[in-house]
């Protein structure tokens, strides 16, 4: 199994954050922690995994390989391909990224970091993911994308009456074995982007929209295909407590995700620092200098 971590870098460049959905930063509270995060990740892999590889552009590639020096497998220079697409579509990097694949894979985003290896049933899985989720205000989002756009995948109304909510998948890690069904997802994915761009301006908040094309649509159609999805973790309410305790590795927890909210908590942040500090002073005091020279 190998692991793939994309890093397309237009949505980064915002010198401000506009919304919760911008990902200036990463939507970390300093872009240091951006750093740290990303070094991490990457190195906690690839002390598991052989292949640890990495999809991005070229302004990616001169941050994360040049300036960095991250000893991914591989890499792929090809995220420049999107670059017409507006930053707040910022889950197209790793639809990109799916859809390039041939051969099984975990794609994981740059906020997670392993203390080992996945357990066989998510590595042989068909289709894995973090967790399935339902959020009630995905509802009120929805009905204002039907409203707006000119196309909707049949197989998210499908999914939205049989369920009576919306049910998506968590794409923290996002992958599997069937990679046929990686390429007709990732195919639907950009028609249903591309059918609407004329109308993105039309909606209230275009980050929602991510959640739609990457994690509603990924579930959708593995109901319609009846293609089971292993979850490494229970089904989640979006509270996901206790899944960025640092101080909890490696023996209380071998998994952190540090989504969303976390990024924006001061202690999460000071330890995940603490952690690369200790366990990787060299990458440490490297980004320490790149960043008091403003070569980052």
């Amino acid at each position: 199994m190998k692991i793939i971590h994309s890093y397309w870098s237009k949505p980064s460049l915002k010198k401000k954050k506009l919304n919760q959905f911008d990902r200036n930063s990463g939507g970390w509270l300093d872009v240091k922690y951006y750093y740290y995060s990303w070094v991490l990740s990457c190195l906690q892999f690839s002390k598991f995994y052989d292949k640890v590889e990495l999809v991005t552009d070229q302004q990616g590639y001169d941050l994360l390989i040049n300036k960095l020096n991250l000893p991914y497998a591989r890499v792929d220079v090809v995220l420049d391909d999107i670059n017409d697409y507006h930053p707040d579509l910022w889950a197209l990097g790793k639809i990109y990224a799916y859809g390039i694949q041939e051969e099984p894979f975990i794609h994981v985003d740059g906020d997670i970091f392993i203390w080992d290896r996945f357990e066989d049933r998510i590595e042989n899985g068909s289709l894995v993911c973090q967790n399935i989720e339902q959020i009630i205000e995905y509802n009120k989002y929805f009905n204002h994308l039907s409203s707006k756009f000119n196309f909707i995948p049949l197989e998210l109304h499908k999914s939205r009456i049989q369920n009576k909510v919306i049910k998506v998948v968590n794409a923290g890690i996002l992958g599997g074995t069937n990679i046929n069904f990686f390429k007709n997802y990732v195919n639907k994915a950009f028609e249903f982007v591309d059918k609407n761009i004329d109308k993105l301006h039309k909606l209230d908040d275009l980050g929602y929209f991510n959640m739609m094309f990457e994690q509603f649509l990924f579930y959708a159609l593995s109901e319609e295909k009846k293609s089971d999805i292993t979850c490494l973790l229970p089904q989640e309410n979006g509270t996901f407590d206790g899944l960025a305790d640092f101080s909890g590795v490696p023996i209380r927890t071998k998994y952190i995700h540090a989504l969303g909210f976390y990024k924006r908590k001061q202690n999460v942040c000071d330890l995940l620092e603490l952690k690369l500090q200790e366990d990787y002073p060299e990458y440490y005091f490297l980004i320490k200098k790149l960043l008091l020279t403003h070569e980052l």
